[in-house]
């Protein structure tokens, strides 16, 4: 099965804080996976080196089999990936619309467009001309959500897309990132809510002090779940 994105080795740095030690993964074509860990471990770091935000010294990535010399934003847009942001990053001075229609600007061809994010998140064509900014939390995340989309993704980058947000909006992300797994698309989720990751990943990855420490097949059962929630108690 092909690798759509692949670490190996990666040793990345702000400034001179070493976060990311020798840490190696990888996520296949038509895969579900988690990135799970307790807080301040460096699960972010590992979307920002993708991204080319924090500096890559030592090691490779890979991205649908291709080496990336110099990570870069629309490198990864470029290579099929997708990301929805922690804290969401919703332009101040766009509405929900324009914000949608950034999404498109790689020009990929799917399934996904305005009108199918309008009837993903109603409430997002309802508030199509509001700014952004001035949506609830929930609402913000399902437009970064949608926005992602709008770039037709082989893989979507899932940075805590639930924090700080009410139990029904979080039931309700969860069944839509099911729907784009069912549709193909890979996913990357990086999330401490265990009932969310219960139902979106297949598998998981655990990091401890910038590495990967365990990994395993997601089990919805006490044990599975016990394996899993060792590694996010924070």
């Amino acid at each position: 099965m092909t690798n759509l994105l692949e670490l190996d080795n990666v040793n990345a740095f702000y400034g001179s804080a070493h976060i990311l030690h020798d840490l190696s993964l990888n996520v296949r074509a038509g895969e579900q996976v988690a990135l799970i860990g307790r807080n301040g471990v460096g699960k972010t770091t590992v979307v920002n080196t993708i991204l080319g935000l924090a500096q890559m010294k030592g090691g490779h990535i890979r991205m649908g089999g291709k080496e990336i010399t110099q990570p870069r934003p629309y490198v990864a847009a470029q290579h099929g990936m997708a990301v929805v942001p922690q804290g969401r990053r919703i332009v101040a001075n766009l509405t929900v619309e324009e914000n949608l229609l950034l999404g498109a600007a790689t020009g990929r061809k799917g399934p996904w467009n305005v009108s199918e994010i309008y009837k993903l998140f109603p409430i997002l064509q309802e508030r199509a001309h509001t700014p952004g900014t001035a949506l609830s939390g929930g609402q913000q995340q399902m437009l970064a959500v949608g926005r992602a989309l709008m770039a037709n993704p082989d893989l979507i980058l899932l940075d805590e897309p639930t924090e700080g947000l009410a139990p029904v909006i979080v039931d309700q992300l969860a069944g839509t990132f099911q729907r784009v797994a069912d549709q193909g698309t890979s996913v990357l989720l990086i999330e401490q809510n265990l009932s969310l990751v219960v139902r979106v990943a297949h598998r998981y990855l655990a990091m401890a002090k910038g590495n990967v420490v365990a990994q395993g097949p997601v089990l919805n059962s006490p044990e599975g779940l016990k394996d899993i929630e060792q590694h996010i108690l924070v």
